[in-house]
């Protein structure tokens, strides 16, 4: 499982998963909220004009060059595109 810190108490890690790959927001390093997506669209979406991923309690949006991350709504943190596509390609 790969993880990139948001904050002090909150991380975003990446499960492989025989099909998918799970993306999954720890608080205090335990599961909040999670979704399960294509390794191949979590590509697309960080190389393409895409600006928003999943619906529902996690979103992610991009804008530029960074990632925010959303859950249930509120602004959590932000990543840059280039760790989110470093750790797709660790998954691989």
């Amino acid at each position: 499982m790969e993880s990139i810190d948001l904050q002090t108490d909150l991380k975003l890690s990446f499960e492989k998963l025989p099909h998918n790959v799970r993306l999954i927001v720890l608080k205090n390093d335990k599961e909040w909220v999670c979704k399960k997506e294509k390794l191949g669209r979590l590509f697309y979406f960080a190389e393409a004009d895409e600006e928003h991923l999943f619906n529902g309690r996690l979103q992610l949006f991009k804008n530029e060059h960074k990632i925010n991350i959303q859950v249930k709504n509120e602004f959590i943190g932000t990543i840059s595109n280039e760790t989110f596509k470093q750790v797709l390609s660790k998954l691989k």
